[in-house]
């Protein structure tokens, strides 16, 4: 019982190092994420990252004003996913650090596609005879980004930790010598 606490208990402690220095790499990620997003996104609408936000800037100055994606709100799935990474039982340092670019790498690429068809939703939703309702996009937006860590974490401890953790060389979780887990 008490390895599972110390794993909680490192789990935790990874997610609290990654949302303190998330502040410090914000800024250049939303940028990243904005100058990937750029040619798929509408002409009338331009997006521009500063002060650990996304900004959407329409240009007939009317509609959608003042709209936005906050940083935080992209990074928290990445934070949560990469602490599961990091505190992967058995999975040593290497392999860690390679898991953990793959999972900054899909979660790149997903934050560019979300904030891509974000702003075609917010475009369809700003026409004139447009099915689409804002209230719509940013609902679609909301539950696609609060099921994406979900989905993301869930995946990777179903095929890495549940193993590693039901392993039979382990006792309560502990390996019981230096073989790699879940091979």
């Amino acid at each position: 019982m008490g390895s599972y606490v110390f794993m909680a208990a490192r789990t935790l402690a990874t997610v609290v190092i990654g949302a303190s220095v998330w502040p410090f790499v914000a800024d250049a990620y939303d940028g990243m994420v904005v100058r990937l997003a750029h040619g798929f996104l509408p002409t009338d609408i331009v997006a521009r990252a500063g002060e650990s936000r996304i900004y959407l800037d329409f240009l007939d100055g009317v509609n959608g004003a003042g709209l936005g994606v906050d940083g935080y709100l992209l990074a928290f799935g990445l934070i949560l996913a990469s602490a599961l990474v990091l505190s992967t039982p058995g999975l040593g340092l290497v392999r860690a650090v390679a898991w953990e670019s793959g999972i900054l790498a899909l979660f790149l690429a997903v934050h560019v596609a979300g904030l891509t068809l974000f702003v075609w939703g917010l475009h369809a939703a700003t026409q004139g005879q447009s099915e689409v309702t804002m209230g719509q996009v940013m609902t679609a937006f909301a539950v696609f980004w609060a099921l994406l860590p979900a989905v993301v974490g869930g995946a990777w401890c179903y095929w890495r930790w549940l193993p590693a953790l039901r392993s039979p060389g382990r006792k309560d979780g502990v390996p019981s010598g230096n073989a790699p887990v879940g091979h």
